[in-house]
């Protein structure tokens, strides 16, 4: 592993957010959706397995989103008690229903996660990523250093795509990174002030799906984002919103996803039919 005595992953801890099961009705599915692992914890081993191989860190903050009326997210939680024991792993549980909405939910354990980190930055997971190659923390240190606030991780290639408004561009004095305007609940590393910042823009009101900003947390995080793009200067903007890209302009991806929920492709699927019928 590259520059493993970076001083901020001296000062890091992993922050990884979990479920058994949410309700997604925003999104025009009736029926909750379940975790691919739950009620067991062999995913979540997978994942803290990856995280010593690729980043060297395990101290960690585990964030359940515990649906209270769901028997599998009541096994699954005295599983992930034994998993924190096992793990000396810190979990924060944050007591819902499935009769809540997952915009609702959600935000409130990555609140409730971000205020049980206690280092000055943050390494943030959700439970279903997995790194694809080692992290070099000489290039996060020299990130940091120069002002950036969050540093994503991406699950493609590091460039721009116009129809999510995602602008990737090489970084002024570093080109080990790129500058974007975009946030995503995909890994990344931050600030613990930026990242509670960030996840305070989130809206607590009942909202719809809404397609192109994302998903829960991170539709409302981007909505904001973009609102101010639009209204301040491109200076204002990038001392507000200090976001990086690791690697540079064309890097291939640093994580992967290996968590499908039932549903997730056809759904995706019948959204592309449809675009393609109004084209």
């Amino acid at each position: 592993m590259q520059g493993s005595t970076g001083a901020v992953k001296a000062n890091t801890q992993v922050l990884i957010i979990t479920h058994a099961s949410k309700n997604v009705s925003e999104q025009g599915i009736k029926d909750p959706l379940l975790y691919p692992g739950a009620p067991h914890t062999h995913l979540l081993e997978d994942v803290f397995c990856n995280l010593e191989q690729r980043i060297g860190l395990t101290d960690a903050v585990i964030a359940f989103d515990h649906k209270i009326d769901c028997p599998i997210s009541r096994l699954y939680l005295d599983n992930l008690r034994q998993f924190c024991d096992r793990r000396t792993v810190r979990l924060v549980v944050s007591p819902s229903s499935l009769l809540m909405g997952n915009q609702l939910t959600a935000t409130a354990a990555f609140m409730r996660g971000i205020e049980a980190i206690e280092t000055s930055h943050v390494l943030f997971f959700e439970h279903d990523h997995v790194f694809l190659r080692d992290l070099d923390w000489g290039i996060v240190d020299q990130a940091f250093g120069m002002g950036v606030r969050m540093l994503r991780f991406n699950e493609g290639v590091n460039t721009s795509r116009a129809d999510w408004r995602e602008s990737v561009t090489p970084m002024p004095g570093c080109n080990k990174i790129c500058e974007t305007n975009y946030y995503c609940n995909k890994p990344f590393l931050a600030t613990t002030e930026f990242c509670r910042t960030l996840f305070e823009l989130a809206e607590r009101q009942v909202p719809t799906w809404n397609g192109l900003f994302g998903g829960f947390v991170e539709g409302p995080v981007m909505r904001q984002i973009l609102a101010d793009e639009f209204n301040l200067s491109r200076e204002e903007f990038r001392r507000r919103y200090p976001i990086a890209l690791y690697g540079p302009l064309g890097a291939p991806p640093m994580i992967e996803h290996f968590g499908v929920f039932p549903g997730r492709r056809a759904r995706w699927t019948k959204a592309l039919k449809s675009w393609l019928k109004r084209g």
